[in-house]
């Protein structure tokens, strides 16, 4: 038989001879771009190069960035809170691809004729300006047996790992230390970013030194520096809300993120309050001018963006009504265990703030003014919920309109300490109450029985809580953002909290009872105004704001001004119905104008016009010792203003001076306001 034939060795063949005609195709191709390149770098270095080096030679060009003012913050009135003062300052422009030899240089320049504060001056800038000298990095080299080659990465490392470990040889004179410092903010400075070198006590004869060597101190210009001043009559509480600017560059927090943003380091940046909230608009836009210097080392400038000011805030606070409104804080806060005392007041229609004021008592004793405390400290607040729980049980039909009459009695239910109304503890006042008689009297028995009913289990003596479900939290919560209770109002300032609200599972069910009559979760006196307000005004929840219009410059850098009012803006609407907010209504009519003999507001009755309110009193422990939160809520049903006081940690024979402080500030309201319009 014959053996098969062998192809594998063809097949071999054939392969291999296909390969090397390949590569010869991809080393042509290769040899061809590599020409085409050779080509085109001979023609621009031989052909071109003259006319590319006179380009070049010809002028070097960068883009300046210079600050602009701040907008200026006003309140109601038109009085200007806060303004900018302009001084001559000494600045530096970090030119594009500077060195830190030529930084170093100018810094020496710059440092024999400016003197700055020293103060501020690291120690690793220290180093960075000590061995920039040749001599001086020598010296050290030497001691440091360091045997890099100068001028090396390698080199500079070892001199400053050296001189970190022997600081006490790296000794400078006050001259180095002020030039070592200008080193230092030429330093942080990025390209074509403009930072102060000096910006305070500038003198004339600094500014002629400066300018009459500018070819020596490339980058060093004298501009100007624009400080924020606030009014010299300005009440502290209003310095608190319109809060304040960096005073020495960029916060180091922030540094990275506003430097992406377009800040240079030395940038003024609000860090509190207003100035924060509203930076991007009171801020501006910075100048821009392309500084040009040709080849005999001449300097033009053009003006590529006249730059924008700030644009300037208006409050809907008035000033001299704020200052009022502290003062009586002050003057009616009670000693003792007292902490605080604060106060809002709103338009209701617009959530616009008149005046939010606040009074802190430190550990020691003293009052300090912290308007701000009222959108970021929360308290237990008591009774002055009962309205809002109430329209929660008439909204899921625990009870209706027509169908409301709850007998008041001590609620005593297994594993619960007996809970009661204060004029009911032992049962020898149960009476019938309707929901208007409820709030007048404030009747903690009435909203417990009402919760009980939410939760499917109507009250009966010695009941267990174990069939009340633990979502019977989150219909009452629910039914108390409707109001802005427990929810932030949306104010257009930092910082403001919602409250800390309790827990909610079955370990904790028996306080749902508490959570009915304000007992348990906190809230802010913010969310108590915004509360009021939306009773006021038919059941609108509107978001709480200090500004009331904006001042918009022009985009061409000029002074033309169009006023943007802030809309009044609705979170959300409680969804009642007229029957529901008029029973609400009356019930807070008759806490100030009721006939009970347990009526809860009568000392507001010789307010004219007349209010209508809900007070309330939580108990709380403050050191140990027993105390109350004296709050109250109100609105005059024929004017636009509604109010908030909250006075936490005071003693129970002074539980009353929520209603003392509201009549003094609703009085001035009339004087300070509503008389003026």
């Amino acid at each position: 038989m014959q053996a098969p034939k062998r192809r594998s060795g063809r097949d071999n063949t054939s392969s291999m001879s296909r390969i090397p005609a390949r590569l010869n195709v991809l080393l042509g191709i290769v040899v061809i771009m590599l020409g085409a390149l050779g080509w085109r770098l001979g023609s621009l270095q031989l052909v071109q190069g003259d006319k590319f080096k006179a380009e070049i030679n010809s002028a070097e060009s960068s883009t300046e960035q210079i600050n602009v003012q701040r907008g200026i913050i006003y309140d109601s009135a038109g009085k200007a809170l806060v303004t900018n003062s302009g001084s001559q300052a000494i600045t530096y422009t970090k030119p594009r691809n500077t060195s830190e030899q030529s930084m170093y240089k100018t810094a020496n320049e710059v440092g024999d004729f400016v003197k700055i504060d020293t103060k501020q001056l690291s120690n690793a800038n220290k180093i960075k300006y000590y061995i920039q000298d040749e001599d001086r990095a020598a010296e050290l080299a030497k001691a440091g047996n360091i045997s890099s080659a100068p001028g090396t990465d390698a080199y500079v490392k070892a001199l400053t790992d050296y001189a970190n470990e022997n600081s006490d040889e790296i000794n400078l004179s006050a001259g180095q230390k002020n030039k070592a410092m200008i080193f230092q903010k030429m330093e942080n400075a990025y390209a074509l970013s403009t930072v102060y070198l000096k910006e305070k006590d500038v003198t004339q004869t600094e500014i002629a030194s400066v300018g009459e060597r500018q070819s020596k101190m490339p980058g060093v210009n004298v501009g100007i520096y624009y400080q924020r001043k606030g009014s010299s009559n300005t009440d502290e509480s209003l310095e608190g809300l319109v809060g304040g600017v960096s005073k020495s560059g960029l916060p180091e927090d922030q540094v990275n993120s506003l430097i992406e943003k377009g800040y240079s380091r030395d940038d003024a940046v609000g860090t509190s309050g207003l100035e924060k909230q509203y930076e991007d608009i009171l801020k501006g836009t910075k100048r821009r001018v392309e500084v040009t210097v040709d080849k005999d080392g001449k300097t033009s400038e053009k003006v590529v963006y006249p730059g924008k000011a700030g644009s300037n805030l208006h409050l809907t606070i008035n000033a001299n009504y704020q200052e009022n409104v502290q003062k009586i804080l002050r003057n009616n806060i009670p000693g003792g265990l007292t902490q605080g005392a604060y106060a809002v007041v709103m338009n209701p229609k617009t959530g616009g703030v008149y005046a939010m004021a606040g009074v802190n008592r430190s550990e020691t004793g003293n009052l300090q003014d912290d308007a701000m405390a009222t959108i970021n400290r929360a308290e237990v607040v008591g009774s002055v919920v009962k309205p809002a729980m109430i329209v929660t049980g008439l909204m899921n039909n625990a009870i209706s309109t027509t169908d409301n009459t709850i007998v008041d009695q001590p609620i005593s239910v297994s594993g619960t300490p007996v809970k009661a109304s204060y004029f009911n503890k032992n049962g020898s006042n149960s009476i019938p109450l309707t929901a208007p008689m409820a709030l007048e009297v404030s009747s903690n028995s009435y909203v417990m029985q009402v919760m009980l009913k939410l939760a499917g289990q109507p009250y009966a003596p010695g009941m267990s809580l174990q069939g009340v479900d633990t979502s019977i939290f989150q219909t009452m919560r629910e039914g108390f953002n409707r109001f802005g209770l427990g929810v932030k109002t949306g104010i257009d300032l930092p910082g403001e909290t919602a409250g800390l609200r309790g827990d909610s599972d079955r370990a904790h069910i028996g306080n749902a009872l508490d959570e009915s009559f304000g007992q348990y979760d906190t809230y802010t006196t913010m969310q108590l105004a915004q509360y009021a307000s939306t009773i006021a005004n038919g059941g609108y929840r509107m978001k709480a704001h200090v500004v009331e219009s904006i001042d918009e410059r022009s985009e061409n850098g000029k002074n033309d001004l169009t006023q943007q009012t802030v809309a009044p803006q609705s979170l959300g609407s409680v969804g009642w119905t007229p029957g529901q907010r008029q029973l609400i209504w009356q019930g807070m009519d008759q806490v100030v104008n009721g006939t009970s003999p347990f009526v809860t507001g009568s000392q507001l009755k010789t307010l004219k016009p007349g209010i209508y309110a809900k007070t309330g009193t939580a108990e709380t422990f403050t050191n140990g010792q027993e105390t109350v939160t004296s709050s109250l809520i109100a609105f005059s049903p024929e004017h636009d203003v509604a109010l908030a006081v909250v006075v936490p940690g005071v003693s129970q024979d002074v539980e009353l001076v929520n209603m003392n402080i509201a009549k003094e500030v609703y009085n001035a309201y009339w004087k300070d306001i509503e008389a003026k319009k």
